[in-house]
C-alpha cells in the first residue's frame, strides 16, 4: 500500500515582522525613557545645586548659566554689597558674630581714608572718596574684606609696602580679639607675569596671600589654627579684564571671614589682649 504524501509545509513570509515590532517596542521605550530624563525641573536642581554649594562652602563668583541669576551682587544696605543671596534669605542667615565684626570695620574704614589720601596724593590717582582702602562685603555666611591692592603690592611683587602695614595692622587686631576662622585669597588679573621668583600668576597670588597670612600669624598674634591662604590667579575675576578699570578690580586680596558653628548665631568670644603695637624696622 502505497504511503500517503505530506502536504506541502506554508511558508509563512511574515516572520520577519515579529522581529520589527519587537525593535519598534523596544525604541519606543528607549525614546520614552530619554523623554522622562530630559524633563529636569530646573528650579528644584537649582535649589538643590544652592543647598549643596552653601553646605560645602562653595561659592558663586558671579557665573552665568543654567541656574541664572545665582551669585550676583545684590545691595543690602547703603554702601554695604552682598554677594549671593542676601541675609535673611533661605539657608543664608548671617552670623550675629561677623555682623559685629562688619560694623566696627565700617568704622574702622573710615578712620582708614586718611591713609588712603595720602597715598593717592603722592601716586597723582583720583579723589581718596572713590577707592577706599578695603571694601567689606557680605559673601553666603562669610564677611570678605577686599583689600586694594594697589595700594598693598608694588606691581608684580608679593613684598607688602610698609606705608599700607598701618592696614593690615588694625585689620589683624580686629581679627585677633574674635575667635573667627580667616582665609586669605590673592587674585590677579589675566597679564601674564614670568619672573625668577614668580613664574605665573598662580605664583604671585599665592605669595601675596601668604604674605598676608605670615603677617596676620607673626604681627597679629592670630592663632595659624584659625589661619589658611589660597591663590587662584586670573581664574575668579570680579570684572572685565578687557579694560584697566577692571584690571584693576582684579588685581586684589580677599580677607575671607567666617565664624565656626558654635560661634555663629552667638554673641562675639571674649576679647583677646591686643597685640603690641611695634614699628616695622
Amino acid at each position: 500500500m502505497a504511503r500517503k504524501k505530506k502536504p506541502p509545509e506554508h511558508v509563512n513570509h511574515e516572520r520577519w515582522l515579529i522581529s520589527y515590532a519587537d525593535f519598534i517596542t523596544l525604541l519606543f521605550a528607549f525614546f520614552v525613557v530619554m523623554f522622562s530624563v530630559s524633563q529636569v525641573d530646573s528650579n528644584k536642581v537649582g535649589k538643590f545645586s544652592e543647598a549643596f554649594s552653601e553646605a560645602v562652602g562653595i561659592h558663586n563668583r558671579g557665573a552665568s548659566g543654567m541656574f541664572e541669576g545665582r551669585g550676583r551682587l545684590a545691595v543690602d544696605a547703603p554702601g554695604r554689597k552682598v554677594e549671593g543671596p542676601a541675609e535673611g534669605a533661605k539657608g543664608a542667615h548671617f552670623p550675629k558674630a561677623l555682623v559685629d565684626l562688619e560694623t566696627r570695620l565700617s568704622d574702622v574704614l573710615q578712620a582708614l581714608r586718611p591713609t588712603k589720601a595720602a597715598a593717592e596724593q603722592r601716586a597723582g590717582a583720583t579723589p581718596p572718596s572713590v577707592a577706599p582702602v578695603f571694601t567689606v562685603l557680605r559673601r553666603r555666611t562669610e564677611l570678605v574684606l577686599r583689600l586694594d591692592l594697589d595700594l598693598l603690592f608694588d606691581s608684580g611683587s608679593d613684598v607688602a609696602r610698609r606705608d599700607a602695614l598701618s592696614v593690615l595692622d588694625v585689620i589683624g587686631e580686629e581679627l585677633h580679639v574674635r575667635e573667627v576662622n580667616v582665609r586669605i585669597e590673592g587674585h590677579t588679573d589675566d597679564v601674564p607675569i614670568h619672573t625668577p621668583t614668580l613664574p605665573s600668576n598662580w605664583h604671585l597670588s599665592t605669595a601675596r596671600a601668604t604674605a598676608v597670612l605670615m603677617y596676620f600669624a607673626e604681627r597679629s598674634n592670630i592663632p595659624p589654627t584659625r589661619l589658611s591662604a589660597a591663590g587662584y590667579g586670573e581664574f575668579q575675576p570680579v570684572a572685565d579684564n578687557r579694560t584697566p578699570e577692571g584690571r584693576a578690580k582684579n588685581r586684589r586680596v580677599d580677607i575671607v571671614v567666617s565664624a565656626p558653628p558654635d560661634l555663629g548665631n552667638g554673641a562675639a568670644a571674649e576679647p583677646a589682649p591686643s597685640p603690641s603695637q611695634q614699628v616695622v624696622p
